[in-house]
């Protein structure tokens, strides 16, 4: 009897950890409030306008209309950034 409550126990525990570990995967796939998001891509939260803009002009390279501004490119962190994720995010080689 001991045996058959403690095979139950064990179960019901492996249970509530699988489905606590779907919960916990899925919920990942949701954007946080704030989150920028461009072309249905999660680009994260605090994303400063030059950064935006950035991955705007990625994307469109990406899509073969090259659009960078050279000038922000080598001198802002935050644009240069931008657009890396952008290009590679729109063209797919991200998820």
């Amino acid at each position: 009897m001991n045996c058959i409550k403690g095979i139950q126990l064990l179960l019901a525990s492996a249970m509530a950890f699988l489905i606590m570990g779907c919960t916990s995967s899925e919920s990942s796939l949701i954007p946080n409030r704030g989150d920028y998001i461009y072309r249905g891509h999660d680009f994260g939260p605090d994303r400063d306008a030059a950064y935006r803009q950035g991955v705007e002009d990625g994307c469109r390279t990406s899509d073969g209309d090259y659009t960078k501004n050279h000038v922000s490119y080598k001198t802002d962190e935050s644009y240069h950034n931008g657009w890396e994720h952008g290009r590679l995010h729109c063209k797919g080689v991200m998820h």
